[in-house]
């Protein structure tokens, strides 16, 4: 370096020297007038300036090199960050019915509105409103006093009218002995004949009206026609009911066994026809279906299997669903007629089905979903998929994803693409029990953690 310098300062001094010399020759002989400075002055001045500019230049002789330092300096920093922590799962086909949770509601297996069949005042009520009651049991008692009046006037007619026929009968007898002697006419036998058939229809007309009289007082005491459970009663004692009235003075539903209607979209409807047609051919068209029920916020299982009952085979037009009805034990009324429930038809066909957690797929902008994905280095990458349907709190994944595939559960928040993480291996049990909902909260914990971390390093 001084050899270096040496040599500069030496050629930077000779050729300013020669310059500076000619200049100043003349300059002195136009002006005529003598330098302040010697020459010894002037080569002392001329190089510590020289030395000067060196020793700046000597600081950052090589620019690249500090450059490359810099950039060596960051990555060292980058290295010794600490890398994202995510919990990942590898994916497996699992085998599985793929049915899916059709909702519906329930219904009674038999329903009872009673109405009056005759008019009059309610004179008393015979059950307690909620209860049991069972089939033949008395509910009501309406007024009996003008429908007895009624029965006895049409009693007393048809005694009457039999005392016609009677008559007539002994008339007809007579003229049978006395048309043998010409005793009569052929004309008056026709007409006690006659005579004898009229009364005949007298008492059969006589004997329905007494009928239709008992049938009308018998009306005036309301049974259950079924057994079941009855509703609050609409009437109380001395309130006035009509025959064939609209509204029903109470409601009796049977709810052992009791019926679930549930809907199947129209789109999915051929699906299930297939379904069922492969499933009755392997196992015979006597083959049972079984349903499960799931109801409550918790989605509580439904101790009781029930079967696939019948299909409806139209479309309702206002849902653009069709019915499928199956039917439930239910001994300890559980199910209540009306109630929301959700059903899966089992072993329709069972198959080999790739599912992630609901949480590890993300709905991007476009409606399109995607997940994290994992590979051999730890690079984190973002893949587009295709679900086909939901199971439990997964989603089932119909393209995108492949056996042996590492997607990402946990820890997708601020995760960018082409990010090296820390995966780390989470239990199946563990992510099939995953709820959608915890997505956000889970990924803000993660992302705080990490950047404590950061934050303290």
């Amino acid at each position: 370096m001084k050899k270096k310098l040496s040599e500069l300062g030496l050629h930077g001094e000779n050729s300013i020297m020669n310059a500076e010399s000619g200049v100043l020759n003349t300059y002195w002989q136009k002006t005529k007038v003598r330098s302040p400075f010697t020459p010894k002055k002037r080569i002392a001045l001329i190089f510590t300036a020289c030395l000067s500019l060196l020793l700046l230049t000597g600081c950052t002789d090589n620019p690249d090199q500090s450059l490359s330092n810099s950039s060596q300096k960051d990555k060292e920093q980058t290295r010794e960050r600490p890398l994202k922590t995510v919990k990942v799962m590898t994916i497996e086909p699992q085998r599985m019915s793929m049915s899916n949770e059709l909702p519906g509601r329930v219904e009674a297996f038999k329903t009872a509105e009673i109405r009056p069949q005759v008019s009059g005042i309610i004179l008393s009520r015979f059950f307690e409103e909620g209860s049991l009651v069972e089939e033949g049991q008395q509910l009501y008692q309406i007024d009996p006093a003008r429908y007895e009046a009624d029965y006895q006037s049409t009693n007393a007619s048809l005694q009457n009218i039999k005392a016609e026929r009677e008559l007539a009968l002994a008339l007809q007898s007579r003229y049978l002995s006395l048309i043998k002697t010409n005793a009569v006419s052929e004309q008056e036998l026709d007409s006690a004949k006659a005579s004898v058939a009229q009364a005949e229809a007298a008492v059969a007309l006589a004997r329905a009206e007494v009928k239709t009289a008992k049938i009308n007082l018998d009306y005036t005491k309301v049974y259950a026609p079924i057994s079941g459970y009855i509703s609050p009663s609409t009437v109380t004692d001395g309130a006035l009911v009509t025959a064939q009235q609209q509204a029903a003075l109470a409601t009796i539903r049977q709810l052992d066994p009791v019926y679930v209607d549930l809907s199947q979209s129209a789109a999915g409807a051929k699906t299930l026809q297939q379904s069922l047609m492969t499933s009755r051919m392997t196992k015979g068209e006597d083959a049972m279906f079984e349903v499960t029920l799931l109801f409550g916020n918790n989605d509580f299982v439904y101790p009781h299997k029930g079967s696939l009952y019948a299909t409806d085979l139209s479309i309702d037009e206002n849902t653009g669903t069709i019915r499928l009805r199956s039917i439930f034990p239910n001994p300890n009324a559980a199910l209540l007629p009306g109630m929301f429930v959700r059903g899966t038809i089992e072993e329709i066909g069972i198959q080999e089905t790739i599912i992630v957690p609901q949480k590890a797929v993300s709905i991007e902008a476009d409606g399109s979903k995607a997940v994290w994905i994992v590979d051999a280095n730890n690079i984190a990458s973002k893949r587009a998929v295709v679900t086909n349907s939901t199971y439990k709190n997964n989603w089932v994944i119909k393209s995108g994803l492949k056996k042996g595939d590492t997607v990402i559960v946990v820890g997708t928040m601020m995760l960018q693409q082409g990010s090296k993480v820390a995966p780390k291996n989470m239990k199946s049990k563990d992510s099939n029990n995953m709820s959608s909902g915890a997505t956000k909260s889970d990924d803000r914990t993660t992302a705080d953690a990490e950047n404590n971390k950061t934050g303290s390093n």
